[in-house]
């Protein structure tokens, strides 16, 4: 996983389908996109996230995939 010109990359290194969830929080506001990937599958995922909305200058993401409570990929962003 990888974020590249803000874009997040999810690739599947799994044996079957799979499900992933990205949570998005800018201030206290969550967005969540589930997705289901299969085995060697890449998935470019971008949220969009307009001026007016953004106060705080802080966005978390977190991934998660399905039926693991630790994520795999977390991380914040402090924007000006």
């Amino acid at each position: 996983m990888k974020l590249t010109n803000k874009e997040l990359h999810i690739f599947s290194h799994e044996a079957q389908d799979t499900n992933y969830t990205i949570n998005v929080l800018v201030n206290e506001e969550l967005s969540s996109e589930s997705i289901r990937l299969r085995p060697g599958e890449l998935f470019k995922y971008i949220h969009h996230i307009s001026r007016d909305s953004l106060t705080e200058g802080e966005v978390s993401v977190t991934v998660y995939k399905e039926g693991e409570a630790t994520p795999l990929e977390e991380v914040t962003y402090y924007l000006k």
